[in-house]
């Protein structure tokens, strides 16, 4: 049960599992349960890595100004769940070690391909990579709020929901055909 749950994670993490598989016009992405503590500040501090990285060549590549204006805010919001992130696991007596800041495999291969992607293309690419990036990482945030074993952990995946949530409706307006 635990493996196939990680490899859930994993997937939708990943951005492995199509967005209109995730989740449909008026459907949403259901919360990640039984996740260690352990795994999901592995997901998560990916998760903001991305996102600041991706938000780095988005504010630099797009053609759009409210793109660039939403990669700005995804840079300085991940910035600061990233460093909440760290801050609580410097809290108490934890065996967790704090995450590489490489990213995984399957998000540098979205970077790549976003750093890569022509001008002609790039706010299209970019915006369904956010709208993928932020249904999972709201799943990894509620999921982990909600049945998380470590209470700061727990404190900062419920200070993330409504963040992350906040964004995500952003990027649903910006880009209403990705959905």
């Amino acid at each position: 049960m635990r493996t196939a749950l990680m490899l859930s994670a994993a997937l939708l993490m990943a951005g492995a599992v199509p967005a209109a598989a995730q989740m449909g016009p008026a459907a949403s992405t259901a919360p990640l349960s039984g996740l260690s503590a352990t795994d999901y500040v592995k997901l998560a501090a990916d998760a903001d890595n991305f996102e600041i990285q991706s938000g780095r060549v988005a504010a630099m590549k797009s053609k759009r100004e409210d793109v660039k204006g939403f990669a700005k805010q995804m840079i300085a919001d991940h910035t600061r769940t990233s460093k909440a992130l760290m801050a609580a696991l410097s809290n108490g007596d934890r065996k967790i070690t704090p995450p590489s800041p490489r990213l995984s495999d399957a998000n540098q291969a979205k970077l790549d391909l976003l750093k890569k992607a022509p001008k002609s293309s790039f706010d299209q690419l970019y915006l369904q990579q956010q709208l993928e990036a932020h249904q999972s990482a709201l799943a990894l945030h509620q999921g982990y709020a909600a049945d998380g074993t470590d209470a700061s952990l727990k404190q900062v995946a419920t200070t993330a929901v409504p963040i992350v949530q906040q964004h995500l409706t952003m990027v649903q307006g910006m880009a209403p055909s990705a959905q």
